[in-house]
């Protein structure tokens, strides 16, 4: 059953109906296309073929996301972006009686950094291995139905 959402998106569709309209170089509309649009064939396979498989979709007919396999470089790469943003965060807000230490930022922001690459790298462990589980159950549920 269509939700809410999608009964009224048919309905507008079915208000706003258009026509192709084609017009010459002057301005003019035109009963049928010109002979450029009329001549090109239709791209191989649009017409006579197969529709292709659906892929693997949510509730929501989006795809699912497949997370990828945990590494050390991804949780690098987050952790400096990390520690850029706690450097940032501490120098602003962290100054006190107006005097700011550049060094002593820098050596904090650089720990918390160090701190949260194998955080981060156990955190996408977790998300992978899990996703790897729940896909397994599913194609084991789907198996082959015997009668």
């Amino acid at each position: 059953m269509p939700t809410r959402k999608q009964r009224r998106r048919a309905q507008k569709e079915r208000r706003h109906e258009y026509e192709t309209v084609w017009v010459d170089a002057e301005g003019n509309e035109l009963d049928e296309p010109p002979e450029a649009l009329a001549a090109t064939p239709e791209k191989p396979g649009s017409a006579g073929s197969k529709p292709k498989a659906k892929t693997a979709q949510q509730r929501g007919g989006r795809e699912i996301r497949v997370p990828p396999p945990p590494s050390w470089q991804r949780a690098a790469k987050r952790a400096a972006i990390l520690g850029a943003v706690v450097f940032v965060f501490i120098y602003l807000v962290g100054a006190k009686n107006g005097g700011r230490n550049p060094a002593g930022t820098l050596l904090l922001a650089a720990v918390y950094m160090l701190l949260f690459i194998p955080m981060q790298f156990m955190l996408d462990r977790f998300a992978y291995n899990r996703w790897q589980r729940r896909a397994e159950a599913q194609a084991a549920s789907r198996g082959p139905k015997r009668r």
